[in-house]
């Protein structure tokens, strides 16, 4: 098969790639800018040109869509430019994959639709789940709640399977990157630091190989899976963490000892997948 991956030159996009031609597939990387490695063949596409995404999904069999800004605004400036561009990339990308006769596509939503930055926002229980209500905060977040619903609509009316992945903090085991897990241990100072998206994160294999599981997977329509590891990253017990800061939220009984608030049993009952990469084995340290 050969898989289209947009946004392939990022972080996110390049674990994505990496493990595709790892296991078989061929890839090509469409992305308006060029990566700093080249993996596979590389198509300057600037995600926002219909013309220009229909062209390029020409012979493609399926599609990882990863393009689109993935910072979360801190403005209306911000919101208004992320909200535009990631929806319209995002419908390009669907669109020109029905009329091209592209049946899977695998996507990037986003865990912040849970009410990321939990700064006016509370979850009202724990853990997490695909069923859990969304509490949309900004413009990022507000694109990723209309892009799940346009994934509904579009899967129906064309026969298409769209699988949306909501993803944590990625993460990469690279002391030079700005989400590293090397960060790790100073975060575990002030509690407040992570509360942002509930101390949860996802290693970048573990994402990409959530990605190869979605392209594999048995599955018909429009599904959304919640992907995040086991556990914290904080030291702190999470029943304590969250007494502190959501003082509120209903705790399932099972939760407990270092949980993740964010839950990925539907990931791993319908796609086969459980995390194996935690920041323990990565750093190759413990709590204590």
């Amino acid at each position: 098969m050969k898989i289209a991956v947009t946004g392939g030159s990022g972080g996110g996009g390049h674990a994505v790639i990496l493990d595709l031609i790892a296991n078989n597939y061929a890839c090509v990387n469409l992305d308006i800018r060029a990566p700093k490695e080249t993996l596979c063949p590389f198509v300057e596409v600037d995600l926002t040109d219909y013309r220009a995404v229909f062209k390029a999904l020409e012979g493609i069999d399926a599609v990882v869509h990863f393009g689109g800004n993935p910072n979360p605004d801190n403005d209306h400036f911000g919101a208004a430019d992320r909200f535009e561009n990631n929806t319209l990339a995002l419908f390009n990308v669907f669109n020109a994959a029905q009329a091209r006769g592209i049946k899977r596509v695998v996507w990037a939503s986003s865990e912040t639709i849970f009410g990321f930055p939990f700064e006016t926002s509370a979850p009202q229980s724990i853990p997490l789940t695909e069923a859990s209500i969304k509490q949309p905060q900004n413009g990022y977040a507000l694109s990723k709640v209309i892009s799940e619903d346009l994934a509904e609509q579009m899967a129906a009316l064309y026969g298409m399977t769209i699988v949306g992945l909501r993803l944590s903090n990625v993460l990469y085991d690279d002391e030079t990157a700005e989400a590293s897990f090397q960060k790790i241990p100073g975060y575990w100072a002030d509690t407040g630091s992570r509360r942002f998206n509930l101390w949860s994160y996802i290693d970048s294999r573990d994402a990409a190989r959530v990605v190869r599981l979605s392209l594999e997977a048995d599955l018909d329509g429009a599904e959304v899976f919640t992907v995040a590891a086991p556990d914290t990253l904080m030291s702190q017990p999470s029943r304590e963490l969250l007494a502190t800061h959501f003082p509120t939220a209903e705790i399932a009984p099972e939760f407990g000892g270092h949980d993740s608030p964010l839950s990925s049993e539907k990931a791993k009952r319908l796609l086969g997948f459980e995390a194996e990469h935690t920041w323990q084995r990565v750093l190759g340290v413990t709590r204590d």
